[in-house]
């Protein structure tokens, strides 16, 4: 305990840790190991270890105790094992549950997932002991509407979203219309092959990718980055956090359009061109805990590979 106080003696003593479940992606197998060396760990460490009861389904897991998703409210602590898509699958399914979430990282980038193998134990001993600060990041509800000629809208498609919503054609290098509007003031007409709508989370995701800004994950805001734009002049646009933004969507002669509304890469929402895409923050954020003395700028630095010499 010694050594959780020296390394932790400017880090507030949060709520000690007491029962905590692990989830993972099924059937992930290479870290069904993974899952019964955390569970012996909080065990030594006197912690009640459970495991998810769809993550136990591919997994022989048989001396990890089994917990229900509604039973998972009452714990302190979700453990994500895997990489940072494990995480994010995680956090659209769990986030309504208010539990603060850690990721340990079983992947490859490990943005989000950011405790590596090698500093488990010494992380969690830090961690369930109360040294660890903790992260709100903005998740994305997203909706998918039909709207009749009377105003009458029928919902065809619901889903959250952790770092971005991809609103595209769904064919290669195939350009779609979009009318986008704010609050209900209309911004722009967009043609593109789509549109990233983003979490200050998804900036080093996708939404990098095409063009956008690194946006600090404390921030209040949403960014739109056009996909491929035909104008030169549609550049990416920072937004307030708690801007409702819709899609809309020019129908060429009377022929709707498939379009595909993807979230976090992973939930696909089938519409096509008759179709309204409404995205705004959800009613919760996914809150994250980190080891003591977590510095977001040195994971860039890490993982991005931030002032790194081109040549050796």
């Amino acid at each position: 305990m010694a050594d959780i106080q020296a390394s932790g003696q400017h880090a507030k003593a949060n709520k000690q840790i007491k029962k905590a479940v692990i989830v993972s992606k099924v059937y992930h197998r290479p870290v069904g190991g993974a899952i019964n060396e955390i569970a012996a760990m909080l065990t030594r460490l006197g912690v009640k270890a459970f495991v998810d009861q769809n993550t136990a389904v591919g997994f022989n897991l048989d001396q990890v105790p089994i917990i229900s998703r509604r039973s998972i409210r009452d714990t302190d602590l979700i453990i994500v094992v895997g990489g940072d898509g494990s995480l994010l699958g995680a956090a659209r399914s769990l986030v309504d549950l208010e539990v603060p979430m850690l990721g340990v990282n079983r992947g490859h980038l490990g943005l989000l997932t950011d405790i590596s193998p090698a500093d488990v134990e010494s992380a969690l001993e830090k961690i369930v002991n109360g040294y660890y600060t903790t992260e709100d990041r903005m998740m994305l509800d997203v909706r998918v509407f039909r709207r009749d000629e009377e105003g009458v809208e029928e919902l065809l498609g619901q889903s959250l979203a952790l770092n971005e919503t991809v609103v595209h054609s769904g064919i290669l290098a195939h350009m779609i219309v979009c009318r986008v509007s704010i609050n209900g003031n209309y911004m722009y007409t967009l043609r593109a092959d789509g549109i990233i709508v983003g979490t200050p989370t998804g900036s080093t995701a996708y939404s990098l990718s095409a063009g956008g800004p690194i946006i600090e994950p404390h921030l209040d805001v949403l960014s739109l980055v056009p996909m491929f734009p035909q104008s030169l002049n549609c550049s990416p646009i920072i937004l307030p956090g708690k801007s409702k933004v819709e899609i809309e969507f020019e129908i060429k002669d009377n022929a709707p359009e498939w379009v595909n509304v993807n979230c976090d890469g992973q939930a696909t929402i089938r519409a096509d061109t008759k179709c309204i895409v409404c995205v705004r923050p959800h009613q919760s954020p996914l809150r994250l805990i980190h080891p003591a003395g977590y510095d977001y700028y040195s994971v860039l630095r890490q993982k991005l590979g931030w002032g790194q010499s081109l040549v050796n």
